[in-house]
């Protein structure tokens, strides 16, 4: 459910891109986050005040700064969007190699061999050129791994902590953020753009309120290496929108994401 919402989020993101500067897509998206995770505590009765605040702002802050890098790298006229989404989904990778030190969990061979399968999937799905600018692809690679920090955090957590709370706080944070970066470049959104800024926002709460119970309930690695499946979400969704059609090349790479999923 998470990846399915990202995956929306990303193409909302990509159209409302084309009018509107990307802190400003991201601050409403994080805006539409809150809400959401107000109006979820409200209807279930849950608490919004979270207990475990320095791990809670450990995952707000690494969480900024993992979509700083993300819109960012999307959004840069530099780079391709399958050298972005490529780039971006090596945080498995690092959150694979981070979770024995960090979290105590053991990453075996065969989750190891299922992560490089994914990544090698998308690589041949979205087909990235690399032609890109070194500081571009600097920054989205800093995104994914600060991703996999925010991840980790999330796992360490647990399951004790109310899911809206920590969603709220990473919301808010990162929306004060991303405010502060779009106020010297703002643009007022028309009707069309306020709708994508709209559809952002219901698609990054709605996957973020998942992730956190995720993580809530099961081990980093194999949580994290499930995103390689919003990639391919995020193709199929944007088939009815962009007029690229899948190459056999793509096809094949779907094909080795998901045969990785179900091994994982």
């Amino acid at each position: 459910v998470a990846q399915l919402c990202f995956a929306a989020m990303n193409v909302f993101t990509r159209l409302g891109s084309r009018q509107l500067p990307w802190p400003e897509i991201a601050a409403g998206r994080f805006l539409v986050g809150a809400g959401i995770a107000i109006a979820l505590a409200s209807a279930r009765g849950s608490s919004l005040r979270v207990t475990d605040r320095s791990g809670t702002w450990r995952r707000s802050v690494y969480g900024t700064l993992a979509a700083l890098g993300a819109f960012y790298a999307l959004a840069s006229p530099s780079v391709a969007v399958g050298d972005a989404a490529t780039l971006g989904a090596t945080a498995p990778i690092f959150v694979a190699a981070l979770s024995g030190r960090l979290l105590d969990e053991r990453v075996g061979r065969r989750l190891w061999l299922a992560v490089v399968v994914a990544f090698a999937g998308i690589v041949l799905l979205v087909r990235p050129s690399f032609t890109i600018a070194a500081p571009v692809a600097a920054v989205a690679t800093a995104g994914a791994f600060f991703y996999a920090l925010a991840m980790i955090w999330l796992r360490r957590i647990g399951p004790g902590e109310s899911h809206e709370a920590v969603v709220l706080h990473f919301s808010l944070v990162a929306m004060v953020t991303m405010l502060a970066l779009a106020i010297p470049v703002w643009t007022w959104p028309d009707t069309r753009s306020g709708l994508y800024l709209l559809g952002a926002g219901l698609g990054g709460g709605g996957a973020q309120l998942a992730m956190t119970r995720a993580y809530s309930l099961h081990r980093a690695t194999p949580v994290t290496a499930l995103s390689s499946v919003g990639v391919v979400f995020t193709y199929l969704l944007a088939l009815p929108v962009f007029p690229d059609r899948p190459t056999p090349w793509q096809l094949a790479g779907s094909l080795l994401v998901l045969g990785a999923t179900v091994v994982i």
